[in-house]
């Protein structure tokens, strides 16, 4: 559903493969053309306006070529062929092959106008003519492929076109769709229960869409009947006649908005409900998984007592530390009373081994030659 303009409104009573059809044939996938006075445009009316081109243009080549011979009937004609192919190309309801149709038949009466004039040069006066019948050829197929909105006979009273309604009476059909669709979502969501008969709901508020549309179908049509009537007041005593139709127009008008209102007080409603329910639904949630994490938490108790086995082996491995620290403070201990064993000796002491004959201690005697590679000989 757009934003603005409402769905088709078909009779609630039908058959549901008879309203599916129904709805399918009223569907537009896009905006039916209009003319600048608001009328769509059907087929009856393109047939209708492209008789009176022909006549129009029929009459206006017999008065040239009358007034002129046929070299002002073939300008002519050929004129209004021309401008007759732009209004195909630049008119948005032209079929695009009528269009392209067109513009080859407007380039081709050009290049062969005048050959035909010099070869049938006996019945050069039938030329013009010949021009005429492309003219009429394409008004024709452009009247036959138009883009155009064609009236739902055999569906007559059982829907209600969004055209059908007054454009200012949009909105009141657009509020009561919304709120349909919003109890055809509350009953996806959360069923058709006792305490909120979606069902019920749904029927009611589709019959009073059908109602409604009903109402403001034959609004439109009563207050188009009024305006010609007060435009066409001959004194101001017509019109004074004419008021109490529209008073009675307007008492309608309120009646449905008054209506309006009710349904979409209700949609709100149905809102409210909908998030209490989502938040019923979400706490039971919340309840019924609290179990999981109580025994979750129980299973952590064991976490608040110490271990037997952790004191067991926290003790051995105090222990173990502790005999450790002691053996490297004796090793510490010992090294710096007894003389330090491993450490460099004395220069001043005998150095045991030194007193060998013709031994020299390095450093106090002589020295070895930097340029041996030997320690001794």
């Amino acid at each position: 559903m757009s934003e603005d303009v409402p769905r088709p409104v078909i009779d609630p009573t039908l058959p549901e493969a008879l309203r599916e059809r129904i709805a399918r044939d009223s569907h537009a996938p896009e905006p039916p053309p209009r003319r600048a006075n608001g009328d769509i445009v059907t087929r009856s009316l393109r047939v209708r306006e492209g008789a009176v081109q022909v006549l129009a243009v029929g009459f206006t080549a017999a008065l040239a070529t009358a007034a002129g011979g046929w070299p002002l009937g073939l300008l002519v004609t050929t004129v209004i062929l021309m401008a007759q192919v732009l209004v195909f190309v630049c008119a948005e309801d032209t079929h695009r092959a009528t269009r392209v149709l067109g513009v080859a038949a407007g380039a081709g009466t050009v290049v062969s106008t005048p050959i035909l004039a010099v070869a049938a040069y006996d019945s050069v006066s039938a030329v013009p003519w010949l021009v005429f019948g492309v003219f009429v050829a394409l008004v024709g197929a452009d009247a036959a492929t138009a883009r155009v909105r064609e009236p739902l006979a055999d569906h007559e009273g059982l829907v209600v076109l969004p055209d059908d309604v007054s454009d200012a009476d949009h909105a009141h059909l657009v509020a009561v769709q919304r709120t349909i669709d919003r109890v055809a979502a509350a009953r996806h969501e959360i069923g058709g229960g006792d305490s909120l008969d979606t069902d019920r709901a749904l029927a009611v508020l589709r019959d009073q869409e059908w109602r409604i549309a009903s109402l403001l179908a034959r609004q439109r049509e009563l207050r188009r009947a009024h305006l010609r009537r007060w435009q066409r007041a001959a004194s101001p005593r017509v019109r004074e006649a004419l008021r109490p139709q529209r008073a009675q127009l307007e008492a309608v008008a309120a009646a449905v908005r008054a209506r309006v209102e009710q349904i979409t007080e209700y949609g709100r409603l149905v809102d409210q409900a909908v998030a209490a329910h989502r938040e019923w639904e979400q706490c039971q949630e919340a309840v019924d998984s609290t179990a999981e994490y109580a025994e979750h938490l129980a299973s952590a108790v064991f976490l608040d007592t110490r271990s037997a086995d952790l004191r067991e082996l926290t003790a051995t491995t105090e222990a173990a530390r502790r005999v450790r620290d002691e053996r490297v403070r004796r090793l510490v201990d010992h090294d710096l009373t007894a003389g330090a064993p491993g450490a460099w000796p004395d220069p001043g002491a005998d150095v045991p081994g030194t007193d060998v004959p013709g031994a020299d201690v390095p450093g106090a005697g002589s020295r070895v030659s930097a340029g041996s590679d030997r320690l001794g000989a």
